[in-house]
């Protein structure tokens, strides 16, 4: 049996993807993903708040979902029409803050494992095994940083997301442009633990909602997908086998074929789906 991708959720009438990149790359991260696509739809993907190239995050600076969001409202609002918003990571938090804030400018909303951590700390329930270990990697990475051993914090965060041994195979200098990048990512790390917003005020996203995963990726965004399939109103979920955390940028070809953008072809089903409501 086989499910189109495009099939999944209504397209709606919608001319440009606006893209939202992760943690510790720019928006240059999309271009294997988004290149295929340019000629179909105008593709937007802005550097976010404090990752523009040469730009260096102070370590004692603090950040938000609101600072994230805010920071890129100018080039939102100049999109022509509503948008197809896709947010990877970190980026799909932010992504989500953005439709919650402005709704009107989002047409359908696509999330690749968005990281909205303090939904794992929910208010009457014991923190899981899922919402211990990404503490642990969120602190260890910001304290790290904190203390001016950016390699080190570079190569915890790496190696969760990517897989043990994948910061010793890079070269010096891409382990030295990530490192550098290690305080807006403690930022980061800290502005989802301290995140207000419950998980029912996601209900309030009234949009088509597709939740992206990889089978393989760490078990507090697949935790924090399932959370959300369970609150957004008009949502579906689908799990990409063999895939993980940076399915977008490892498996860009994969990840795309699940964008209404993309040709129609046909993939084997899925792990989960809900279709929308």
């Amino acid at each position: 049996m086989s499910l189109r991708p495009s099939s999944v959720l209504p397209a709606a009438g919608f001319r440009t993807l606006f893209c939202v990149h992760g943690s510790a790359v720019s928006g240059k991260s999309w271009n294997a993903l988004a290149a295929p696509l340019r000629d179909r739809v105008r593709v937007l993907a802005p550097d976010r708040l404090g990752q523009a190239a040469g730009e260096r995050w102070p370590a004692d600076r603090a950040s938000s979902f609101d600072a994230e969001a805010e920071h890129l409202a100018a080039t939102l609002a100049a999109a022509p029409g509503p948008v197809h918003l896709f947010g990877h990571s970190y980026g799909g938090a932010v992504a989500m803050q953005m439709a919650l804030r402005w709704p009107e400018r989002v047409a359908r909303l696509t999330l690749y494992e968005p990281t909205r951590f303090a939904l794992l700390f929910r208010p009457g329930h014991a923190p899981g095994e899922a919402a211990r270990e990404i503490l642990a990697i969120g602190h260890g990475t910001q304290q790290r940083a904190a203390a001016g051993q950016e390699a080190e914090a570079a190569q915890l965060f790496v190696d969760y997301w990517s897989g043990a041994g994948t910061w010793a195979a890079m070269d010096a200098g891409r382990q030295q442009r990530l490192a550098v990048q290690m305080p807006k990512v403690g930022a980061e790390f800290l502005a989802a633990f301290a995140d207000p917003l419950p998980l029912d005020a996601w209900r309030a996203l009234a949009m088509p909602v597709l939740l992206l995963g990889g089978e393989t990726s760490p078990a507090p965004v697949r935790a924090i997908n399932a959370l959300l399939a369970s609150v957004l109103p008009r949502s579906a979920s689908v799990t990409l086998p063999g895939i993980g955390h940076m399915g977008p940028m490892t498996h860009a070809d994969d990840v795309r074929e699940w964008l209404p953008e993309a040709a129609t072809i046909d993939l084997p089903m899925p792990m989960a789906t809900k279709e929308a409501a």
